[in-house]
Parts: C-alpha cells; sequence; structure tokens
C-alpha cells in the first residue's frame, strides 16, 4: 500500500510543469521529478547541499560560479529561510545554459522541527532572452527619439533664426510684429522639444516647469520687464503629452503677449501673474493682469483679436474650458481641462528596472 502510494505522489509530481526538488534534512535530495531533471539535463538524486553547485554546474545571473550556501534549496535548507523567486543559471552537460528561477521553503512537521525542503522552479530561459531582446530594441527607440528630438529642436532654431533675419529690415510696423509672433511661437515648440531632449522623456513635457520660463522670455521680448513685473506660481508637476503640453504653453504665452501689448496702455506699470495647479485629474491654469480689462463688446484692439483667436483654437484642441473675467481692475482667463490619464510607459519602465539592476 505504501509502495503503491509513493508511486502515485510519483506520477503526480511528474505531471507538473514546473520542476519539484525534495531534500531531507540534512539537504541530501531525495526526489527529483521529471520537469527538473530535464532543467537540468541530468539525474538529480543523492546531491548535498555543499555540492549543489559543482555537482549540478550552476551559476550566478553574472556567470561565476554559484556560491552553494546562497542558493535557494541551500538556504531552505541550513538557514530555515524562504526564498521566493530566485534567479540563477544552470549549465547543462550538452553545454547549453538555462536561466532558473525558483522558490524554496522548508518543511517542518506538527511540532515546527524541520524535516526536509522543497524547492519549485520553471525554465525562464526564452522569456529573459525575449526581454533582453526587447530592451535593447526599447533603449534604440529611445536613442533614436533622442535623436529626433535634438534634431527637430535644432531644425526649429534654424526656422527662428531664419524668420528673425529680415525683421530689422521691414519698416511695416504689422509685418514686422507678425514675424515677432510667429517667432516666438518657434519658440514655444522649441524649448517644448529642448525640454524633452533634457528631461530625458520623448513624449511627455513638465509644463510647471517650462511655462514660467517661455512667460519671463515674452515679457523680456517686448522690452517691458522693467516695468511689468511677472509672476508665476506652480503646484507639483503637471506632465502632459507633447502635443497637449505645446497647446498648453502656446496658449499661455499668447495671452501673456496681448497683456504686455495691450493691457498697460497709456500706463507706467502694471502685473501679470500666471498660476498653474493641478488636483491629479483637473489641471487649472489662470492668466491675470491689473490691466485696463477689455472692453465688453471683444478684444482690447482688432490685432489682438488674432492672439485670442488663436487661444481659443488651442484650448479647444485640448478640450479645455476658458473663462473670461474682465473690468477696470484687469483681465483674467481661468483654463481648465481634465488631464489624460497616465499612461504606463513600458519602455521607460523595462529601460529603469534594466539600468537600476545594472547599478
Amino acid at each position: 500500500m505504501l509502495s503503491s502510494l509513493e508511486g502515485f505522489k510519483s506520477v503526480v509530481l511528474d505531471q507538473l510543469g514546473e520542476g519539484v526538488i525534495i531534500a531531507d534534512a540534512d539537504g541530501r535530495i531525495i526526489s527529483v521529478n521529471r520537469a527538473a531533471e530535464e532543467i537540468h539535463g541530468r539525474s538529480l538524486v543523492g546531491g548535498a547541499p555543499d555540492s549543489y553547485s559543482d555537482d549540478y554546474q550552476l551559476l550566478t545571473m553574472d556567470d561565476a560560479p554559484h556560491p552553494p550556501d546562497e542558493l535557494p534549496l541551500a538556504r531552505a535548507v541550513m538557514r530555515g529561510e524562504d526564498v521566493v523567486d530566485a534567479p540563477w543559471k544552470i549549465r547543462r552537460p550538452d553545454g547549453t545554459v538555462v536561466i532558473a528561477v525558483g522558490t524554496a521553503r522548508p518543511v517542518r512537521d506538527s511540532e515546527g522541527v524541520q524535516i526536509g525542503s522543497v524547492l519549485t522552479l520553471r525554465d525562464e530561459t526564452s522569456r529573459v532572452i525575449a526581454e533582453q531582446a526587447l530592451l535593447q530594441a526599447l533603449e534604440m527607440k529611445e536613442l533614436l527619439l533622442f535623436e529626433v528630438n535634438h534634431r527637430v529642436r535644432n531644425s526649429l532654431q534654424i526656422v527662428a533664426s531664419l524668420v528673425a533675419l529680415p525683421m530689422k529690415r521691414i519698416d511695416d510696423e504689422i509685418a514686422r510684429e507678425t514675424l515677432s509672433l510667429t517667432r516666438q511661437r518657434i519658440e514655444v515648440i522649441t524649448a517644448a522639444h529642448r525640454s524633452l531632449y533634457e528631461l530625458g522623456t520623448h513624449d511627455h513635457v513638465d509644463c510647471a516647469q517650462l511655462l514660467p520660463d517661455l512667460c519671463a522670455t515674452v515679457v523680456q521680448t517686448y522690452s517691458v520687464d522693467d516695468h511689468i513685473r511677472l509672476t508665476c506660481q506652480t503646484e507639483g508637476e503637471i506632465v502632459l503629452p507633447v502635443s497637449k503640453a505645446v497647446s498648453v504653453c502656446l496658449a499661455v504665452t499668447e495671452l501673456v503677449t496681448n497683456a504686455c501689448k495691450y493691457a498697460f496702455t497709456q500706463r507706467d506699470k502694471g502685473a501679470i501673474h500666471v498660476a498653474l495647479e493641478s488636483d491629479g485629474e483637473t489641471v487649472r491654469i489662470e492668466v491675470e493682469d491689473d490691466g485696463i480689462g477689455m472692453p465688453a463688446h471683444g478684444p482690447r484692439t482688432k490685432h489682438s483679436g488674432i492672439g485670442t483667436i488663436l487661444v481659443e483654437s488651442l484650448t479647444q484642441s485640448v478640450g479645455a474650458d476658458v473663462k473670461i473675467e474682465t473690468g477696470p481692475a484687469g483681465t483674467k482667463y481661468v483654463i481648465t481641462f481634465n488631464r489624460p490619464p497616465a499612461e504606463h510607459d513600458f519602455s521607460s519602465s523595462l529601460i529603469a528596472k534594466r539600468r537600476k539592476a545594472a547599478s
């Protein structure tokens, strides 16, 4: 009856897809199923803890001989440890190397005395090789995208310079102003690509980091930084997909531009305040000035209407709601929109994981 039961257990163990290795209280291997022997490429019964590494050609993940007392089964036998999902390598007799991942635990009787240990293991070679190939491909993708962003940024800088070249030679004020605005808009997009390159991403931009410098550049461009005070208040990161971030940055800089040009007519000083905040789901941006306000029928001048139309177009493209409060004490724009759901950046997480492991 006993032999029949043992035979039944052996048959059951051989049906398992994972390898199973059972050791007695001294660590000597007393039972092994078919999957475990196939993973090792040899018979395993009889080995002792201090000879596991040499007997079965076990290696660390760096291809060095594995310290015998650090193997999962040895740790369970000698120190009574629970070891979960530990990786190591196995060199088979035919020279092939298998990457194994295993869990080892001590086995105790009803009184808590350790009477043995068991190791379950699986062959993870194909998965690890596939992941390494994917990581290499993703790293190449990252490098290519960084290079693309770098080249786009440089190309935009060239375009901005070309737009600026004729500005000094043009007498027509409207034409010169149009070129200046065009250059400014190109520089906003250039700054977004520069941010991608500097922050080490290829598809997201932190508007909270980008906008203060852009707004300051606008104020300096119109040479009003000596009498118009600009303040920018940001709370935490506001990371958006690059296309959405560019639209938001363009809209905000257009509003700051309009304020610089029209809000402080016949006044020798003023203030512009830009505030960005997010509660995780909604982004709120305020652009406020203490200027003369806008007339009830529309923008301050016919020329400022172009900027207003552009702001409306840009905010519509990101699904934003825009509210305007205006009066003798100034004008305030409030832009709100839903933050895109956080996307799981698979490539970045894998690369970060690999770099962390390498360090």
